[in-house]
């Protein structure tokens, strides 16, 4: 049926046009003609709109993807090599995966499961890289930058931390986040002081202009060995991983 169309289509806009001698060109009857075959054609099949409007999302996607991956061309630096940025796993890995996360999203901690799972199964052949992306108001804020000051206190201290803030459901009050800190060997009083060094912030401003750079609207985000999953696509995130680490 497509193809029908595309060819009364393509007569249309050849009618319309081209160049033709005089006597060669439609008469306004004949665009008449030729216009009600078309629309006579759609009303019949009327499915043929909703899959010229999927292609159409679908070509805006695959241009989006180009100006994300072309991005992430542009930032290279900034997304692999920001020394500040807490990781865990291997530091010679086969693999690395960066992840833009924020301790409030619901689905950063279905992603965390995917997370933990892949830190068990394959250890240093995996590393990832953390990217604190508060996007969900003043709590996430608040809960990023403790984080990032636990971090002070060594990588091992900021990893319970962390699991243990991304796997907490609910609101994260800073009552909260102390007691989650506690629970993870954070000296908090330490925490608090350090939460106010504005290298902390600082921090977390570079990470959203990288974010905005990248066009990162939501969490989780992830990069798996340079391949973009948005959300917490665990099919997807397998795939890419695999792939990266040969099957």
């Amino acid at each position: 049926m497509l193809r029908q169309f595309a060819i009364i289509a393509a007569a249309t806009f050849m009618f319309g046009c081209q160049q033709a001698p005089a006597d060669a060109q439609l008469n306004d009857r004949s665009r008449e003609e030729v216009g009600e075959i078309v629309r006579a054609y759609i009303l019949e099949h009327p499915e043929i709109i909703e899959e010229a409007l999927i292609e159409l999302q679908r070509r805006a996607q695959a241009r989006e993807m180009e100006d994300i991956y072309a991005a992430i061309e542009r930032n290279t630096d900034a997304i692999y090599g920001d020394e500040r940025d807490p990781r865990f796993g291997g530091t010679e890995p086969d693999v690395t995966i960066i992840e833009f996360m924020d301790y409030k999203c619901s689905y950063c901690r279905v992603a965390n499961e995917w997370v933990s799972d892949v830190n068990e199964r394959y250890g240093d052949r995996v590393q990832f890289i953390f990217k604190e992306y508060p996007i969900l108001g003043p709590d996430s804020l608040e809960a990023s930058r403790a984080a990032l000051a636990a971090l002070n206190q060594g990588p091992e201290i900021y990893e319970l931390f962390h699991r243990s803030m991304i796997n907490a459901s609910g609101p994260l009050p800073t009552e909260r986040i102390d007691q989650l800190a506690a629970l993870a060997g954070v000296d908090v009083a330490r925490m608090r002081a350090d939460m106010e060094d504005e290298s902390i912030m600082n921090h977390i401003l570079d990470v959203r202009a990288l974010g905005q750079a990248l066009d990162v609207s939501g969490t989780p985000f992830f990069i798996v060995d340079g391949v973009v999953v948005a959300g917490a696509n665990q099919l997807a995130l397998e795939a890419a991983l695999q792939t990266g680490l040969g099957g």
